[in-house]
């Protein structure tokens, strides 16, 4: 059986622009197999980063999944789930207007939009402390995301080793720069928490919906899970039902 494989040379919300040594003419993506499925079903909140990693391996040609940047990390599980399973998804939300709870399906197509990272973006980004000195950051990875989750099972919080990560220093080990951070004035620090959201990219989880109830027209948040996105239980027989 021959292998479709789609480019994603231009649909990539990073725009290739923070990967070096990668031919964006090179990467390309398939659908899920049943091999990757084993891999999903097979999730649980210990090895998730680990399984997840293990299916991009799988399904990406031309780069490192775990150089992804969480934005284009985020795009390509949502192009799984809508071209591998179904586009349409259905969540439970509370109307803004009536307060009642409303079942609506969402389109992961055509309902989430999805923002480009900015072509004058360069990293590490330099971030000018309150005392003139320079700090430099960059974007997490998916490489990053899975560190932090280790980190969290034997710490309380990832907060300060979170940003850590982020920034670019030879002459520092992620201990110092987390002592840095945590003796640093909130007015510097918060300038660096707001490099990543400055320059979020990937789909926004937000879709719009019309209550069936009242007729209000809002907004609501996509929860981003995989129970969601890639349907087991009732969800698969709501999914596919139909067809069998």
């Amino acid at each position: 059986m021959n292998e479709v494989r789609i480019p994603l040379k231009d649909i990539l919300p990073s725009k290739f622009k923070l990967y070096k040594g990668v031919d964006p003419n090179a990467v390309s993506i398939r659908v899920l197999k049943g091999k990757d499925e084993k891999l999903i079903a097979e999730m649980t909140y210990d090895n998730a980063a680990k399984k997840l990693m293990a299916v991009l391996k799988n399904v990406l040609n031309g780069i490192d999944p775990g150089q992804l940047t969480l934005g284009d990390e985020k795009f390509i599980m949502l192009w799984l789930a809508a071209n591998s399973y179904t586009r349409t998804v259905p969540i439970e939300t509370t109307c803004g207007m009536c307060l009642q709870k409303i079942s609506i399906d969402i389109d992961l197509n055509k309902d989430l939009k999805s923002v480009s990272l900015p072509d004058n973006f360069t990293e590490p980004y330099p971030v000018i402390l309150s005392d003139g000195s320079t700090v430099h950051v960059r974007l997490l990875r998916a490489d990053d995301e899975a560190k932090i989750i280790e980190y969290e099972k034997t710490n309380e919080s990832s907060w300060i080793y979170r940003y850590a990560m982020t920034i670019v220093d030879d002459k520092k080990n992620i201990m110092d720069k987390m002592l840095m951070l945590s003796e640093m004035g909130s007015e510097d620090f918060v300038l660096i928490r707001t490099v990543p959201e400055k320059f979020n990219h990937g789909p926004i989880m937000e879709a719009p919906y019309e209550c069936a109830k009242c007729g209000f027209k809002g907004a609501t948040a996509v929860p981003f899970r995989f129970d969601v996105l890639f349907p087991f239980g009732d969800a698969l027989t709501k999914a596919f039902g139909a067809r069998v």
